[in-house]
């Protein structure tokens, strides 16, 4: 059993192959069309009889590709101006942000404000059920406060679930 690394570099070995050996017959017809090995013995050869003129064309070459990248990119970075208009349209964002930070909060004081009424109709509750002997007023009155208590906790269900 091979390895996972023998096996990904068998066939990236086999890749290489494959394109080398679709390219090399295009690239030498390049090569032979344009005379490019005998182009580049020459310049090899005029290379070596005259090192520091290649030198400074070189470094010049390569100064040159410098100065105009940075020529080029600083006409880039003074054509790019901060869209200004783009700022300006966060502010409804932000609004509705703001928005939603006030309904959230309107929603706590709802969720807390029923939570308080229902402990008291439970103790009002408690109270009642706890008297000995009831008058029919009473007993209506615990009804109307279960019913009450009902619907808060009902209430306070659905909240939760959404």
């Amino acid at each position: 059993m091979k390895s996972l690394s023998r096996t990904i570099r068998d066939s990236r070995l086999r890749t290489h192959n494959v394109i080398r050996a679709w390219l090399k017959p295009k690239m030498g017809a390049i090569g032979t069309r344009y005379r490019l090995a005998a182009r580049i013995r020459m310049a090899n050869g005029w290379a070596t009889k005259h090192p520091k003129r290649t030198f400074l064309y070189v470094v010049g070459s390569l100064l040159f590709i410098l100065v105009g990248d940075m020529m080029v990119a600083g006409m880039r970075a003074e054509i790019k101006e901060p869209n200004v208009n783009m700022i300006a349209n966060v502010e409804p964002i932000f609004n509705g942000f703001r928005t939603i930070q006030a309904n959230k909060e309107a929603h706590r004081k709802t969720i807390l404000e029923m939570t308080t009424k229902g402990q008291t109709i439970r103790h009002e509750l408690d109270s009642m059920i706890a008297i000995p002997a009831k008058s029919h007023e009473d007993s209506i009155g615990i009804i109307r406060r279960y019913n009450q208590l009902e619907n808060i906790v009902k209430s306070l269900k659905q909240n939760d679930n959404d």
